[in-house]
């Protein structure tokens, strides 16, 4: 029978798990058609051919926590978000830590343009207010890869209840779970909260199962991005760490509403927290054996990208601007920040001023940016903070490790309950998160290849198979015949990544090609360009 491409030659890791094989693997329009072992590939054909002699063939890479679902709206979206493709990203799950672009109120777009600003490449027009709105703004549109969706908790509060701090009453609670069961009607594959930002802040354990539970009825999975990743935090008063109170907060919610929940970027703030990672990941595994479909996922390197907003107090949050504009407020701020002071200056990067004229200071740690502003740091950070009308972006190190010491990071990688993702905030402008150009190649060159941490069958299906399953991506994440035709083509021998902090725009070096549903998007290592919109929208499978 005849195709329209055979990939001949390869090793298939299929992202099931499974040994890998010498096989061919014959593909007819969007999808995989045959995958065939020796000698059995004598009788395929087709128009064209790709040796792949020394490489594996794996499904493409799925990043299971994105934000890019704030830049895809925009029509050079495959510009910005080539370096996902040049790493072998085909699918990226969106709407995560409870900020999504839909569902939304046409009434408070207004206030979803703030609470998305950081996201964002620009403002949207807005011509949707649904999931499937969305959807179709971005199928007429044209997709560089392919998307599904998470309903944000944070967005639809903020569409329900605006900047109030307070509970929903009851007619608002139904108004915010009407919103969610339409969105798990339009296709989205679950409900994300973002228990670090405001409104989920703010939100409690009631509101959220009661969201939650719309999800699960429809098949639906709740994400968390957890209240505390620390030992120490604002929003719990006890001396057990604040980080295993905060899994257990939402592995709780998760019980009482009959949802899986998949607890995203599970990270180690800080030296202290470090020693709590087995005691995280015994509470975890402990709540898997009590009945609790839980799951975690993690990024392969010690720093994060986030709002400057992100460690401000909860009280500040809804008058921030005002309080860094005044006398007192800085004051109080200052003297709140004195024991954080340390920890800014040498642990905290500028991503983003905001300001032009504040450019010069992206990628510089906020001791640097101090010297340069004559400042103490805490003061440089107030001082960014007000600038940049509170949307700067920072990269904050000391993430489950350091140069020396990553061993809270490798035993979260490593944990069977354990997925890959990028958590990156990538944008046209300012200093870059390193992951958005070579996470998925440091996995599988340096934490496979060179220490061995997982074998390559592992790795692969942490990034494809098992993410598939977990956000509900029917007929994706596995190299198998009726399956969508998203593949990546590397070299094991030489995948790596020299994307770091100090220079985070590398590519990777090993990934020879990348299909997106059928179509070459990276042929010999090369980007296919931006015209090239084989992806699609992704409803819940």
């Amino acid at each position: 029978m005849d195709y329209d491409l055979v990939i001949r030659n390869g090793t298939v890791v299929d992202g099931s798990g499974a040994p890998r094989v010498r096989a061919d693997v014959a593909i007819a329009g969007r999808r995989i058609a045959e995958v065939a072992a020796p000698p059995d590939t004598s009788s395929i054909a087709a128009a064209r051919e790709i040796d792949a002699t020394g490489l594996v063939i794996a499904p493409g890479f799925i990043d299971l926590h994105s934000h890019s679902d704030w830049v895809v709206p925009t029509p050079e979206h495959g510009e910005i978000l080539k370096p996902f493709l040049m790493q072998g990203v085909t699918t990226f799950v969106g709407g995560n830590c409870g900020f999504s672009t839909a569902p939304i109120k046409p009434e408070r777009q207004r206030m979803l343009d703030e609470s998305g600003r950081l996201c964002a490449e620009r403002k949207f027009d807005w011509s949707w207010d649904t999931v499937a709105g969305f959807a179709g703004a971005l199928r007429r549109q044209g997709l560089a890869l392919n998307v599904a969706h998470l309903a944000g908790h944070g967005s639809i509060r903020l569409s329900v209840m605006g900047a109030d701090a307070g509970e929903p009453s009851a007619e608002q609670l139904r108004e915010m779970q009407a919103m969610v069961e339409r969105a798990m009607a339009d296709g989205a594959v679950g409900l994300s909260t973002g228990l670090g930002y405001f409104p989920g802040m703010i939100a409690k354990p009631a509101e959220l199962a009661s969201l939650a539970r719309v999800a699960a009825a429809a098949g639906g999975v709740l994400t968390s991005h957890l209240r505390a990743y620390s030992v120490r935090s604002l929003f719990f008063d006890s001396r057990v760490p604040h980080n295993i109170l905060a899994v257990r907060e939402m592995a709780n919610v998760a019980r009482e509403a009959g949802v899986p929940l998949q607890v995203s970027h599970l990270i180690f703030v800080g030296r202290r927290t470090w020693e709590t990672v087995d005691e995280t990941l015994g509470e975890i595994e402990r709540h898997r054996n009590d009945g609790v479909d839980i799951a975690f996922d993690t990024f392969p390197y010690t720093c994060g990208n986030t709002t400057i907003r992100i460690i401000f107090p909860a009280w500040s949050q809804t008058g921030l601007e005002a309080l860094l504009d005044s006398k007192d407020g800085w004051a109080r701020l200052k003297e709140g920040f004195r024991p954080l002071g340390e920890f800014i200056a040498e642990s905290i990067q500028l991503m983003w001023a905001v300001k032009p004229e504040l450019k010069y200071l992206e990628g510089k740690f906020f001791g640097e940016i101090a010297d340069e502003l004559k400042v103490d740091p805490i003061e440089a950070y107030l001082t960014i903070a007000r600038e940049s009308e509170t949307r700067g972006r920072v990269l904050i190190h000391l993430y489950s490790g350091d140069d020396a010491d990553e061993h809270a990071l490798r035993a979260a990688m490593s944990h069977p309950l354990n997925l890959f993702e990028m958590d990156t905030i990538l944008t046209s402008h300012g200093h870059h998160n390193p992951a958005s150009f070579g996470a998925y190649p440091r996995i599988m060159g340096h934490y496979v290849r060179q220490l061995k941490l997982l074998t390559l069958e592992d790795a692969v299906h942490k990034a494809t198979g098992m993410a598939a399953k977990r956000m509900r991506l029917a007929g994706r994440g596995i190299v198998r015949r009726g399956y969508a035709a998203d593949l990546v083509l590397f070299n094991p021998d030489t995948i790596a990544s020299g994307a770091d902090a100090t220079a985070p725009a590398i590519e990777p070096i090993g990934i020879e090609h990348v299909l997106v549903n059928g179509t070459s998007v990276v042929a010999e290592g090369k980007w296919c360009g931006d015209g090239v919109r084989a992806g699609e929208w992704i409803a819940r499978g």
